[in-house]
């Protein structure tokens, strides 16, 4: 008589992870090389890739993991499938666990698809007519055709994930631990894959997923854990997460991006004349900090006041590239549009579209008193080309035509 299925649970309670790192490769590079000059001494730090992290998970619930490279991510997902043993603190959990950690990891080279589907269920430990009822139905969800027969070594890496999910999904562990398999591959399969890993946990069972796509986080799950430099620094709902993370990731980014450029030039202010008080820059309607996407519109918003000491007023952008390279420097005035004399002001400067190559970039704008300039803010972007381009790598596809406008004018 076949044992009721017990309830999946997993409990991680102040798990701590290190590793021992040698300094500067230190210590024998090869085994030649380690006979011939003995015992040496080796110098080794240790990097804490976990540290106290807690947490637990019922039945039913698909949590997504999500933090920056080096975060600990696949550490703890290596630690849940037992691969590898905390440094301090417990892990328990109920059930069959079943992971993919690396793509192709679970598959053997030599075997064609349609055998890794059955030696695969018999390590789970399926019978062979629970094996051979589900073969068919796995093989149709993994779309690999006439390459099921044929060796895996043959296949490409999108193939190899098709059919690792597919084995994992339809084995139906109680434990499920993905790490970015489904970021390989069509769309199309990927919301198939979604839309299963839905139906596993609704049969009571945990799906545990790393992934950098965070609209698939939000998406597929209904828990997110952020980690941070071996920390759990958030733990809930997957969109208050994800959005937190993004906005930490983006204040980062912006700081070390601007480290890059310096201080730029030296200013002498002169509040009499007028002072820059907003520098905004928006694209697809979101206001962005550190990244950019060519080919889109851009908006630069400034806003400021005039001061009466300022008898020529006039705005200023200049962009940058980091290696020092001057690739824009064009006045508010030569558009034919001037700021009001006196009082605040506002306007958009337009770039319509982006045409700068992938690259880092400082969008500078400077207040300008005649050709004195008096004060400058800027913001460091650094520009993602999505299309590509063939041929090289270009600075500017063609000049752009910028235009500024006044949003209004507030009397002093």
């Amino acid at each position: 008589m076949k044992e009721p299925r017990k309830h999946a649970h997993v409990r991680v309670s102040s798990v701590t992870k290190n590793f021992a790192l040698a300094e500067k490769g230190a210590g024998p590079v090869s085994l030649t090389d380690a006979l011939r000059s003995g015992k040496q001494e080796t110098v080794t730090r240790q990097i804490h890739a976990l540290r106290g992290v807690s947490f637990e998970i019922h039945e039913g619930t698909r949590v997504g993991v999500i933090g920056r490279n080096g975060a600990g991510k696949t550490t703890l997902l290596s630690m849940l499938a037992g691969i590898t043993d905390a440094s301090s603190g417990s892990i328990e959990i109920t059930g069959d666990v079943h992971a993919i950690l690396t793509i192709g990891a679970v598959l053997r080279d030599e075997a064609t698809g349609r055998e890794n589907i059955r030696l695969d269920g018999a390590v789970h430990g399926k019978s062979n007519l629970d094996i051979e009822a589900r073969v068919d139905e796995i093989v149709a969800f993994s779309e690999l055709g006439e390459f099921i027969d044929r060796p895996v070594r043959t296949y490409s890496s999108g193939m190899k994930a098709r059919l690792a999910f597919s084995m994992s999904a339809f084995v139906e562990p109680d434990v499920l631990i993905i790490d970015e398999t489904l970021s390989v591959g069509d769309a199309f399969f990927a919301g198939k894959a979604m839309n299963r890993m839905k139906e596993v946990a609704a049969q009571g069972r945990i799906v545990i997923m790393v992934s950098h796509a965070l609209a698939s986080i939000v998406d597929m799950c209904d828990r997110c854990l952020w980690l941070e430099d071996g920390l759990l620094v958030m733990d809930g709902d997957p969109k208050a997460v994800t959005d937190a993370y993004q906005n930490a990731v983006a204040q980062n980014d912006e700081a070390e991006l601007a480290a890059k450029f310096g201080s730029g030039d030296d200013i002498v202010k002169n509040g009499g004349a007028g002072v820059l008080e907003l520098l905004s820059i928006i694209q697809s309607g979101e206001e962005i900090s550190a990244i950019a996407r060519a080919f889109q519109p851009l908006t630069i918003s400034v806003g400021g006041q005039i001061g009466p000491d300022n008898h020529h007023p006039d705005v200023e952008l200049q962009i940058t590239r980091v290696d020092g390279r001057r690739i824009l420097r064009r006045c508010l005035s030569e558009s034919g549009s001037n700021l009001p004399a006196s009082g605040s002001f506002n306007l958009e400067i337009v770039l319509d579209p982006l045409l700068l190559g992938a690259d880092l970039y400082r969008f500078a704008v400077l207040l300008l008193n005649g050709d004195t300039a008096i004060d400058s803010t800027h913001r460091v972007l650094d520009i993602i080309d999505e299309e590509g381009q063939f041929g090289g790598r270009p600075l500017l596809f063609y000049t752009p035509v910028i235009a500024g406008r006044p949003l209004g004018v507030i009397p002093k």
